[in-house]
This record gives structure tokens, C-alpha cells and sequence, in this order.
């Protein structure tokens, strides 16, 4: 009788291997969670998109309302001094994200600290001009007077710099000059002071002057220190030139008899009013980071429309019907004109992206082994 050889697992054992059947569910899971998770990552994004837009609208018509109560509801009457408070908490904030780690340091860089120092002193000046002129004009007519920002501009360029534009964007500057002054024939005399305009005037001339001059330099040197290190930095440099404006005109002397200066409420509201102005440019971020350029733009006009007919119905003002058609006109003009300026930035990306292609298109061109004119002489 011959040996027994030895018997393997492989040759008694029923195979292993999956079935077709089995192989087919198992694509078929992975597919259907491949499609849950992006169905899920989408209603993510989609969802925070909304947040952000909805956010910048909440927290950009809180600011010029809540500032507007400071001055009229809480009594203090002093914008110098309450700028000066926003970008200490402002900065106070940020130390502490610092702190904890949820924002990295970055400090100016000093091939760009002069050009920095420019952009702090327009930047203080135009916030300060604005809030003294918010102290003194309904919150109506000093957006009004706000929306003209962008004839300033455009007449800057245009002068100044010689620059050309659309000749839609000049009719778009028709309602904009049209409809502040509506605006200003509808309001009260309580609500109107010859100061008042005559600061909401320097305050938006500043804020046009920093935007010809100064957009690029801004952007330079915010991408090179990131939003948070930008504001802190802008914030804590205004401060050198807002304290002695507070002292020149008077403000550090008369807020000592401030009748709520003992209030812990008051102090508390003027911290959230101070925390505002750096909410905003974070939630400007998260909109431009989640959404679209466009939806930033939308969310620009619906902001100053609603800032103004919230300020009619909390401030009493009294709103005549001149008033109503001066808003309606400004509005419809700022949006017009916001409109065209988004459609001239599209045309501009896609015009660099297709310079863009054509020169890449041109670089991965590979020259032939042989020039035309080599080939003839090789075949002769």
C-alpha cells in the first residue's frame, strides 16, 4: 500500500473568493456612500454659505444701527473717543485668538510700513468723520450720503488718473447724486446739521481716496499678513491718531460727566458696539470665502436697505414721502452700479484667463525634429 500524500486546505476547502453577486453589492455600497458623503459635504457648504451671507447682513446693519444707539439711546456723545474703544477691543479680541491659537501672528513687513502708516491715517480719518457725522444725521440720510462713495471715485479716476470706464457706470452715478439729495430735501431739520455733512463729505472723500490710491496696497499687504494680523495691526496703529483727537476736541474731558459712565449695562453695550467693526470683516471673509463675489454684492445692497428702514422704525425718524423715494432712487442706484462693476470684473478674469491659456497653449507647443525647411532639403 502506497503512502498517503499529504491533503491541503486549498484542495478540500470550498474557494474563498467572492461571488459576482457580492462583488456587485459591494460596489454598489460604495458608490451609494461615496454619493451620501458628497450629498452631505454639499448641503455643508451650501449651508454655510447661507450663514455667511446672512451673518454679514445681521452684523453690518447691527453695527451702523447699534452705533447710531450709542449716540442717541445711551446717551454718549462722544464718536472720537468710541472709534478709538473699537479698535482696543477690536485688538483685545484678536490677542486672545492669538493666545489660544486659533489665528496666527503676522506682523507689516518693513519694506511696506510707510505705505501701511498712509493706509492707517485714511482709514482712521474716514471712520472717525463717518461716526461724528453718525452722531449728527439720521442713519437714513448718513447711508444715503454713503452710497455716493462710488461717484467720488469714479470722478478721481477719471480726473486724476485719467482712467476710462464704462459709460453705464456713469449713468449709474445719476441716482447716486440724485437720490441723496432727495434725501436730504425729505429729512426733518432735527435731523440734519451743517457739521454733520460736512464730516459724512471728508469721511467718504477719505474712504474714495484710499480706494484709487491705496486698493492694491491694501490687498498687498493684507494677503501678506492674513486678515486677522491685518486688522489688529490697522487697529492698534489708530489708535496713536485718535487719542489725541479725543484730546483736541475736547471728548476725554467731557466723557468724565457722561451721566452713565457708572452703568455696567452701558459699558457693557459700547463693548458690543466696540466688537462690531471686527465682526464685520470677519463675516466680509467667511462671504467671500463661502459664497461668490455676487453674493457679496447682493448681500451689499440688501444690508443698506435694511439698515435704513430698520433706522426709520427703531430712531422715530420721521420719514416723508421725498425721504422714501430719495432711499428707493439711492438704492436702486447702488445697485445698478455694483452690478456693473461685478459684470466689468468677470469680463476682466475672463479675459486675463484666457491670455492666461494662450500663453501656456504656446509654451507646451513642442518644436518639430524638423523645420520645413530642413524636410526639403533631407528629401533632395
Amino acid at each position: 500500500q502506497s503512502p498517503s500524500l499529504p491533503v491541503y486546505p486549498s484542495q478540500t476547502s470550498t474557494s474563498t473568493m467572492p461571488t459576482a453577486p457580492q462583488i456587485e453589492k459591494k460596489n454598489d455600497d460604495i458608490i451609494v456612500r461615496t454619493h451620501q458623503s458628497g450629498m452631505i459635504e454639499k448641503i455643508m457648504e451650501n449651508s454655510m454659505a447661507i450663514f455667511s451671507v446672512v451673518f454679514l447682513i445681521g452684523i453690518a446693519a447691527s453695527k451702523t444701527i447699534l452705533t447710531k444707539a450709542a449716540f442717541k439711546q445711551v446717551d454718549f456723545g462722544y464718536p472720537i473717543i468710541l472709534s478709538g474703544m473699537s479698535c482696543l477691543v477690536t485688538d483685545t479680541a484678536i490677542a486672545g485668538l492669538w493666545g489660544t491659537g486659533m489665528a496666527s501672528y503676522a506682523a507689516p513687513k518693513s519694506d511696506k510700513l510707510w505705505s501701511f502708516a498712509v493706509v492707517t491715517v485714511m482709514t482712521a480719518l474716514g471712520m472717525a468723520f463717518q461716526n461724528l457725522a453718525l452722531n449728527m444725521l439720521s442713519v437714513a440720510l448718513q447711508q444715503a450720503l454713503r452710497a455716493t462713495l462710488p461717484v467720488f471715485v469714479i470722478v478721481f479716476e477719471r480726473v486724476i488718473l485719467g482712467k476710462s470706464h464704462n459709460k453705464l457706470i456713469y449713468v449709474a452715478l445719476i441716482p447716486l447724486t440724485l437720490g441723496p439729495m432727495l434725501c436730504l430735501k425729505g429729512s426733518s431739520g432735527a435731523d440734519i446739521t451743517v457739521m454733520g455733512l460736512i464730516y459724512m463729505t471728508a469721511g467718504v472723500l477719505m474712504s474714495a481716496l484710499k480706494v484709487v490710491y491705496l486698493e492694491k496696497v491694501v490687498r498687498s499687504v493684507r494677503k501678506d499678513m492674513g486678515m486677522v494680523s491685518f486688522l489688529f495691526w490697522l487697529d492698534l496703529f489708530m489708535v496713536p491718531i485718535l487719542a489725541p483727537w479725543a484730546v483736541a476736541n475736547g471728548e476725554i474731558f467731557e466723557v468724565a460727566s457722561w451721566p452713565q459712565r457708572t452703568s455696567a449695562i452701558a459699558w457693557g453695550f459700547l463693548i458690543l458696539v466696540s466688537i462690531m467693526g471686527g465682526l464685520r470683516a470677519y463675516s466680509i471673509n467667511m462671504v467671500v470665502k463661502h459664497a461668490s463675489a455676487l453674493t457679496k454684492t447682493a448681500a451689499d445692497i440688501f444690508t443698506q436697505a435694511l439698515t435704513i428702514y430698520v433706522s426709520l422704525l427703531i430712531f422715530n425718524t420721521e420719514a416723508s414721502t421725498m425721504l422714501h423715494l430719495g432711499i428707493a432712487v439711492t438704492v436702486a442706484g447702488f445697485g445698478f452700479y455694483t452690478a456693473i462693476k461685478y459684470n466689468e470684473k468677470q469680463k476682466k478674469k475672463a479675459k486675463k484667463a484666457a491670455i492666461k491659456k494662450v500663453v501656456e497653449d504656446n509654451d507646451n507647443e513642442v518644436e518639430p525634429f524638423l523645420k520645413p525647411s530642413d524636410a526639403v532639403s533631407h528629401r533632395v
